[in-house]
């Protein structure tokens, strides 16, 4: 809890991957990639609630034993490839709700496929959204940097033309407004927005802007060897309170 407010952090972690078999449970710097997010909302000291939403009582075992809460097994309905991350989040806050008669003032989504959080991040994000008043959300943002739409072009019949630089004129780095894309590491919202809005983004969103090392997702091979070396290089950062 913070400042009088509840919070429930949430962690889908559908069974199987198109794109990486089981990534959810494969394991990274010897632990499942799942466990990363677990111990990173335990972590937390706001975070009132950890529960993983899951379609496979396997997940939903190595779960229990890094201290998440399971209080169902998610129905086949709400684990097809269209299903949406907001009808997993909708289902588990409905179901604390009518169920197990718990309400959170705040929803908090942590991706298994983005473990790469430092100790104090979440913390850092709810204490910034909480300094807004008008703000309803915050997600994760980086700097981009060589994909600045003022280095960009798109080509008209084979030759380049610029996307937003108009004449090619020469651009120093230093006047270049700074843009971000979205990084999947933290997801925070009110719940009641989050339920109106069926999404974090809109325009009373914060940006929390992590470093690029964090912002590395895993949707394949290539990407899982390249969070391994980050996390191994990282480890001293990533370190999380024992829970046990």
């Amino acid at each position: 809890m913070y400042k009088g407010k509840s919070f429930i952090a949430i962690i889908p972690a559908r069974m199987g991957s198109k794109g990486l078999k089981d990534k959810n449970i494969k394991p990274l710097c010897g632990k499942p990639l799942l466990a990363w997010s677990i111990e990173s909302a335990l972590d937390c000291d706001y975070i009132d609630e950890v529960v993983v939403s899951t379609d496979s009582t396997l997940y939903a075992d190595i779960a229990l034993s890094y201290g998440a809460s399971v209080p169902f097994i998610r129905p086949d309905s709400l684990s097809k490839d269209t299903t949406t991350t907001f009808e997993v989040l909708e289902h588990c806050i409905n179901y604390y709700k009518e169920v197990l008669n718990k309400a959170f003032d705040y929803v908090v989504l942590l991706e298994p496929t983005s473990p790469l959080r430092e100790r104090g991040d979440i913390n850092r994000a709810i204490e910034q959204l909480h300094k807004h008043k008008d703000a309803q959300s915050i997600v994760g943002i980086c700097a981009t940097c060589g994909s600045n739409p003022a280095f960009l072009v798109h080509l008209d019949k084979g030759f380049i033309r610029p996307y937003e630089n108009t004449n090619f004129a020469p651009i120093r780095r230093q006047e270049i407004k700074p843009v971000y894309f979205f990084e999947g590491s933290v997801y925070i919202s009110q719940t009641h927005a989050l339920l109106a809005h069926k999404n974090f983004y809109h325009h009373l969103t914060l940006g929390f802007e992590v470093p690029k090392w964090k912002s590395f997702e895993i949707d394949d091979e290539d990407d899982f060897i390249i969070i391994q070396a980050l996390a191994t290089h990282y480890k001293h950062k990533l370190q999380h309170k024992e829970q046990k």
